[in-house]
């Protein structure tokens, strides 16, 4: 049975704010951890990619389309940026985005990305938003010169599309599309977030 949403304070730099745990569900068990609910059907395991070049995959990843958690709904200009720490061994990603429009309010949110190896990694990786969730980052599409991805989750409740530059190839979009409906996912929740003035559509390049 799901246990009852509890609200837990986070520390987010230097400023506190509020989130629901129950609302990131589906933890893995098969890696240990305490599962937060559980699915309504089982889901053979997402396909990650063999290899990632570090180096090569840290940098500013613009969010092109995505099916969003609960922390990242109504955002505008969503960028995730990706560098190495040295001292943690790990990917520190900082979110950032605009609050409703895009040219809300700018907010922050850092991250841990944890990887297997470097400089060289699996595509499954563990994304931490804080201490001490870790939760399944997976890798199931990545361009060989690392500039287009496609991350999901083991329940497929959340998806994210994205690319290094603010519109990818319209192509290569409805290709990572496919393969996620061919992975179980419901692709007609993916969304688009707008970048800078531009519309949604136009987030994606003939």
């Amino acid at each position: 049975a799901r246990p009852k949403e509890e609200e837990v304070l986070l520390l987010i730099g230097r400023r506190r704010c509020t989130a629901t745990l129950g609302r990131l569900d589906d933890w893995s068990e098969e890696e240990g951890e305490q599962p937060m609910g559980s699915s309504t059907s089982k889901l053979p395991a997402l396909r990650t990619v063999k290899e990632v070049d570090i180096p090569k995959f840290i940098g500013d990843w613009y969010v092109i389309g995505v099916i969003p958690t609960y922390f990242e709904k109504g955002a505008c200009n969503p960028i995730e940026k990706y560098s190495w720490d040295s001292k943690k061994k790990a990917i520190a990603v900082d979110f950032q985005f605009n609050k409703g429009t895009v040219t809300g309010a700018k907010k922050s949110i850092p991250q841990t990305l944890y990887v297997d190896g470097y400089p060289k990694a699996s595509g499954s990786m563990k994304a931490s938003p804080f201490w001490p969730v870790k939760l399944p980052y997976l890798l199931m599409e990545l361009s060989d010169d690392h500039t287009n991805c496609m991350v999901g989750y083991p329940s497929r409740a959340y998806l994210w599309i994205m690319s290094k530059s603010k519109s990818m190839d319209k192509k290569i979009y409805e290709e990572y599309v496919q393969i996620a409906k061919e992975q179980h996912y419901d692709v007609s929740k993916i969304e688009n977030p707008p970048h800078e003035e531009r519309k949604e559509e136009e987030n994606l390049k003939e």
